[in-house]
């Protein structure tokens, strides 16, 4: 086999470059490589997805128990008790009436999920010239089609042929840009505006205070759904259930994925508000909404869904995440005077610490692995060092990425 994985062909990996470092276990806030290295793990699990930190046998037990008990039953049509009982659980908890949830099996079918959701919604009610989307510069909405089409990163576009029609994309958290585009393209075409509440793998840039706001309204007025993309912020990642509970906005749909369930078993969701929903409600009983995913709603997805709520509620991980987040950004606010950062940014478990110089994507990738070789495993990303802990980190896991970190950059400078 060719390459330095052989059959394996990994996501967002170099097929011909080095062997990439293998992770053989986990346990709470650390991951052990194949070499027997244990990293302390501000990625959680990489891309801000364990939240609940590794190894939580609770979980895989109650995992295990539903598939001795019934391990698939597709619900085109079908129902099983866990995926109304977590349905219920994720309604309760989400901003304002998002009370109507669909489930997908990542967050970039969650997403769309969630534009055929709002196509399907302006078709129902007789405007279907609604079709098109507008969404922000740097925005990350999943590498299915549709989520490249309204995505604003231009490495994830690019060799893939034409997109989706009827999307494009304006400087991020500039108001005065989306509404010159809405009036531009014309609301009588746009079914929605997509955004993420903080702007995650784009290099965490969090909204000025009261842009969703503004954009909620702005939405409002043009008659223009709004889809909050919750894939990252979800689940207490902002130290609120959701972004939407943080930036005091409720949307007319809200994906979310990760968190869910802290990527114990692969799941997203797409959640629709009262109006949305309302009108694909037929009484006759036809199919209104003809889209699903054969996983949709798995047993053991859904139960680990579950057990993650219960785990957050008991250990009052909301708060936690909240109060280490405040922390996180103090601490990491220290690192922005030296010489070779050119800016930190963050909100909440998120974090990003963008260098400077003229190859700065060749200075992250040379400071992760200097950071790493010193027991901390960050994310090195275009420009940014990324840091998204779990929720279970203590202000002392805090102290050491950053003072590991803030090492290796000194001597960087």
């Amino acid at each position: 086999m060719s390459g330095a994985t052989g059959a394996l062909w990994m996501p967002f990996t170099s097929a011909g470059g080095s062997r990439p470092p293998v992770v053989v276990a986990g346990d709470g806030n650390y991951v052990v490589t194949d070499d027997g290295t244990r990293l302390l793990d501000a990625t959680a699990g990489g891309v801000a997805c364990v939240i609940l930190g590794h190894g939580r046998t609770e979980i895989a037990d109650a995992v295990a128990e539903q598939l001795r008990t019934l391990e698939y039953h597709c619900l085109f049509g079908y129902s099983h008790p866990r995926a109304r009982e977590l349905a219920e659980a994720v309604a309760d908890r989400t901003p304002g009436d998002l009370n109507h949830v669909f489930f997908t099996n990542s967050g970039s079918e969650a997403v769309e999920t969630a534009m055929k959701m709002a196509r399907g919604y302006w078709r129902r009610v007789g405007r279907g010239s609604k079709t098109g989307f507008v969404s922000l510069h740097r925005g990350y909405h999943g590498m299915n089609f549709g989520g490249i089409s309204v995505g604003g990163l231009t490495e994830n576009r690019t060799g893939f042929g034409p997109l989706l029609e009827g999307c494009t994309q304006v400087p991020a958290h500039d108001i005065d840009a989306l509404e010159r585009e809405l009036a531009y393209r014309d609301p009588s075409t746009i079914a929605a505006v997509i955004m993420e509440p903080v702007q995650a793998a784009g290099g965490v840039y969090p909204p000025p205070e009261d842009y969703l706001c503004q954009v909620r309204a702005m939405c409002d007025r043009k008659d223009v759904l709004l889809v909050l993309d919750e894939v990252v912020c979800g689940f207490g990642r902002l130290g609120h259930w959701f972004g939407g509970h943080r930036y005091g906005v409720v949307p007319d749909i809200m994906t979310a994925a990760k968190g869910l369930t802290s990527a114990y078993v692969p799941m997203g969701a797409a959640i629709a508000g009262n109006r949305v929903h309302d009108v694909f409600v037929d009484s006759e009983g036809s199919i209104e909404l003809m889209h699903g995913y054969t996983y949709s709603g798995h047993p053991a997805a859904c139960v680990a869904g579950l057990k993650v709520i219960e785990i957050i509620e008991r250990e009052g991980l909301v708060d936690q995440s909240r109060l280490t987040g405040r922390y996180l950004q103090d601490r990491i606010g220290t690192l922005g005077s030296l010489p070779v950062v050119a800016e930190v940014r963050g909100e909440g478990m998120l974090a990003a610490v963008e260098l400077a110089g003229d190859n700065p994507a060749s200075l992250v990738a040379e400071a992760q692995q200097r950071i790493q070789s010193a027991g901390v495993l960050v994310r090195a990303q275009a420009d940014h060092l990324g840091i998204y802990p779990p929720f279970t980190f203590t202000a002392a896991d805090v102290d050491r990425v950053v003072d590991t970190a803030g090492a290796v950059l000194e001597e960087l400078s």
